[in-house]
């Protein structure tokens, strides 16, 4: 049974509540101390915050208990285990429950039991602000995140508990707390603070603001529930000199004008995020001549570079920018922008090429690949890299590497890698090796520990390849030739030309020692005509012989380094005489003599001689087939043997038959106005007929026989007569020319005659260039020919047409006539004479009609007497009155002197009868 007792006692300013257990083993007592800092353990006067726990014990319960081991089950580590010495400073945090705090100690007296807990409440402490400055601030700090690049690391600006004192430290389980509304105020974590204090370019250069913050921690009854502390933190911004993205050049850019023009070091290209308020250093090259002078060109530092040494390999180039700090608590800052100039590597190449031979006994063990490159000289100046460092020698192509060691991939030399690349040739493969030597631009700045970057933005930057020069290859090449066997001495081969099918393959006619093949042509061996001294090709095409040719060949190996061996071949190709190949001919008796030996086909030989019917022989191989003189059968051509070569036979059969005879050739004129004409009028009276007519110039006026001469143009036309007496011959043909002759129509016009005239055709005029005669008609298609003495008809149509020499006609024009009556002014009068004396004197015998006889030949005379009786009745078919009667009663009367009258009717339907009278004298 337990019994409990609770004394209160008050001792200065803290209360110890102690819980007295009747039993010896396993008490438990709670202490509660507020204030640790008032606790003095060696009452010095100067507060230690040390509690001895068994002395604790002791005045809470005046009892003692016996002396053993301390525990700390929370391993605070603030409890001395032997002397059970408490150091309440070291505690970490304040209490917020009972048992956050436990002690026990273990005792002969208890063994394993726990002979008393101790349970600690410890009031909270939020610690005590450093004195203030004149500014009313407890710490000023340089704000280390205001820079562009801290923002990116969000770096704190300062831990607040170095705004407190540190003696004793305040409780850690406490809670920072911002007391105010500035957008530049970021966030606490734990006790760091970040703020950014901006940047604001020009005065005041000093950028600064204050911060209000309270530090509480909490605590449970009965000590105070919470306890706080204030401090003023002066953040002032850090200066900023700006990012640097340093620059790579390759002297090759500079060389191509990329650096002709200045740079400006503040431009974003070189220089980012500075503060305007900072200055530029001098140079060494004298670019930067003043503070505030950030202009450079670098054409102009590689000009001073390159008059002291144009191998300079690479050169650094640094200007660097400061700003000063603004306040004691923050640094200055500079920024050194930088470029680097690489000298860029001059191109090398073999120019040699070395050649040897597998078998050679001078061979030598080992080359270098190195001494195989030829390097640039500039000006006296060799640039040549010799650096085991940057440097590769690789092997492209070949059986081997011949034990070349290769380098790593970086600047650093791999064991046993030399620049020289030494390769053993002792026993090396035959083939062709291809090396590579290949120089990194680093060889002429080794080690480079220049580093570029380029800046995506004030957080975000990335490594910047761009500057270096370009790498420099070149390859390597060595040759070694593998044994050149040439073979053995050859001859006495033959060949018939006939079982020859394609190019011969000379190496495969050498004889050869049984052990080794020999090499092959192209760039190890030759073969050299030994009569004449040309090259030959191999395989070898074996031109057409005549009778027999002997060929003497020498294949010689050719290549450099003495390499050499040659064997002789001779062979003798026999011609395969060729009787050709047959036919059959079938042939005409009037085709031409022609040579047998052009008939036979593929070829043939002309040594060969013919047979033929009825105990035909030649004597060579030409022989003049003419089908009048040689008989149908067959023909036999036949060549010797040759050689190796085999004779043969060749034979022709020829049938002869007879062929129709088409005439010659013939020529004939027509005049257009034939109108047809039938060809074979115009054939040779020799001429078989039956044949076909061709109308070479196309005029398709032919139509079997018949030309339609009327469709023809003047002109010279061409048929052809075809005649075929057998199929197997070929038509007979004979050309008939025909010439067609077009007379052009004569000009006429129309034409007036007076009626007394009479004129008659032959009175009518037409004109022609043509025409040597005229034709009239009575109308355009009558072919009827007026005669020249028809009397024209008044208002008559009449129609000429022309002929020339060769009787041809031309088309018709028209004309038409006019007579003016007996009456017209124009025309001469016709009298008939008023008198007739029958005297025989020659005069006046007979009553002269002048030419109305003519002009009206129908025309009816009547002749009366004073009396009225009618005397005479006259026409055309009657003599001209005379003065004698020819009417009854008075037929044949002289009739006597006196008037007589007369009445003329021309009996047309044109002119009335008129009338008149004479005298008749006697």
């Amino acid at each position: 049974m337990y019994f409990k007792r609770i004394v209160f006692i008050f001792i200065g300013t803290f209360i110890s509540t102690l819980t007295y257990l009747q039993a010896q083993c396993n008490l438990v007592e709670t202490i509660t101390i507020c204030d640790m800092t008032q606790i003095d353990n060696d009452n010095d006067g100067t507060p230690d915050g040390i509690i001895n726990l068994y002395d604790e014990y002791t005045n809470l319960t005046g009892n003692t208990i016996q002396v053993g081991t301390w525990f700390d089950p929370n391993f605070n580590f603030a409890l001395n285990e032997a002397t059970g010495d408490l150091f309440l400073w070291d505690l970490n945090e304040s209490s917020t429950a009972i048992t956050d705090y436990q002690f026990e100690l273990t005792n002969a007296d208890c063994g394993t039991d726990v002979a008393l807990t101790i349970n600690l409440v410890l009031g909270p402490f939020s610690g005590i602000a450093l004195p203030t400055n004149l500014e009313d601030v407890n710490v000023q700090v340089c704000d280390s995140g205001s820079t562009p690049i801290d923002i990116c690391v969000a770096l704190p600006d300062m831990d607040l508990f170095e705004a407190l004192e540190s003696l004793p430290s305040p409780h850690a389980n406490g809670q920072w707390v911002y007391e105010g509304s500035s957008p530049n105020f970021n966030n606490i974590s734990g006790s760091e603070l970040f703020v950014t204090v901006p940047y604001a370019p020009g005065p005041p250069l000093v950028d600064e603001e204050t911060f209000e913050l309270v530090y509480m921690v909490e605590g449970i009854a009965p000590c105070d529930l919470i306890q706080e502390t204030r401090v003023k933190i002066s953040v002032v911004r850090q200066v900023f000199s700006g990012l640097n993205q340093n620059q790579r050049v390759c002297e090759a850019s500079i060389l191509n004008g990329d650096y002709d023009n200045d740079v400006d070091l503040t431009d974003d290209q070189f220089l980012l995020f500075e503060d305007i308020e900072g200055t530029w250093e001098m140079d060494m090259f004298g670019q930067v001549t003043s503070l505030g002078d950030s202009v450079i060109n670098i054409n102009d530092i590689y000009q001073q570079i390159i008059a002291s040494n144009v191998r300079f390999g690479c050169v650094d180039l640094d200007f660097t920018y400061s700003v000063e700090q603004r306040s004691g608590v923050c640094d200055d800052a500079d920024t050194t922008v930088s470029f680097k100039i690489y000298e860029y590597l001059r191109s090398f190449s073999q120019t040699s090429f070395p050649e040897f031979c597998e078998d050679d006994p001078l061979l030598p063990a080992s080359i270098n690949l190195y001494d195989q490159l030829t390097f640039t000289n500039e000006n006296g100046v060799l640039f040549d890299y010799p650096s085991d460092a940057c440097t590769q020698w690789s092997l492209l192509s070949g059986p081997s590497d011949l034990g070349l060691v290769s380098n790593g991939g970086d600047c650093t030399p791999s064991p046993g890698y030399s620049h020289l690349g030494p390769v053993s040739l002792t026993d090396a493969e035959a083939g062709t090796y291809i090396f590579q030597y290949t120089v990194s631009p680093e060889v002429n700045c080794n080690p480079d520990d220049f580093e570029a970057l380029d800046y995506l933005d004030a957080c975000t930057s990335m490594a910047d390849p761009s500057g270096f020069c370009d790498a420099e290859t070149a390859q390597v090449v060595i040759v070694i030739q593998p044994k050149n066997y040439a073979g053995e001495d050859t001859a006495a081969i033959e060949f018939c030309q006939s079982i020859i099918t394609g190019p011969i393959d000379l190496i495969s006619l050498l004889g050869t020692n049984g052990v080794d093949d020999p090499i092959y042509e192209g760039p190890l061996g030759t073969w050299t005509d030994l009569d004449n001294g040309g090259t030959i090709t191999n395989p070898f095409t074996v031109p057409q012989v005549t009778d027999q040719q002997v060929f003497n060949f020498i294949y010689n190996t050719t290549t450099a380094n003495n390499c050499l061996d040659s064997a002789t071949l001779s062979f003798t190709v026999y011609e395969q005489y060729s009787s050709g190949v047959g036919s059959t001919l079938d042939i005409c008796n009037t085709e031409g003599a022609f040579n047998l030996f052009d008939i036979l086909t593929n070829n043939p030989s002309t040594i060969g001689t013919w047979s033929g019917p009825n105990g035909f022989m030649s004597t060579d191989n030409n022989v003049v087939f003419d089908p009048a003189m040689l008989d149908a059968g067959v023909y036999t051509y036949t060549v010797p043997d040759n050689g190796l070569c085999i004779g043969s036979q060749a034979s022709i059969t020829i049938s002869i038959f007879t062929n129709a005879n088409a005439g010659s050739d013939m020529i004939a004129t027509l005049c257009q106005s034939d109108l047809q004409i039938d060809l074979l009028t115009l054939l040779d009276s020799q001429a078989d007929l039956g044949g076909t007519f061709v109308d070479i110039d196309n005029t398709s006026a032919l139509t079997g026989s018949i030309v339609d001469v009327s469709s023809l143009n003047e002109g010279l036309y061409d048929f052809e007569y075809q005649a075929q007496g057998n199929v197997n011959c070929s038509p007979d043909t004979a050309i008939l020319t025909v010439e067609v002759l077009d007379i052009a129509a004569p000009s006429v016009q129309n034409q007036t005659f007076c009626l007394i005239d009479g004129a008659t055709i032959a009175d009518l005029v037409a004109t022609s260039n043509d025409a040597q005669t005229f034709n009239w008609y009575d109308d355009g298609t009558s072919t009827n020919v007026l005669p020249t003495t028809t009397l024209l008809e008044n208002g008559e149509d009449y129609f000429v047409l022309a002929i020339d020499s060769n009787g041809c006609e031309s088309d018709r024009t028209s004309l038409v006539v006019t007579l003016l009556p007996l009456n017209d002014e124009t025309c001469d009068e016709c009298e008939i004479n008023d008198g007739i004396s029958d005297n025989d004197d020659g005069e006046n015998e007979v009553l002269d009609l002048c030419n109305l006889p003519v002009v009206f030949p129908n025309y009816e005379l009547e002749i009366f007497n004073r009396y009225g009786t009618i005397v005479f009745k006259g026409n055309r078919n009657t003599n001209l009155f005379n003065g004698e009667s020819n009417v009854s009663l008075t037929l044949g009367n002289r009739l006597p002197s006196g008037v007589y009258f007369y009445v003329f009717n021309p009996n047309d339907v044109a002119t009335e009868p008129f009338q008149g009278n004479f005298y008749l004298s006697r």
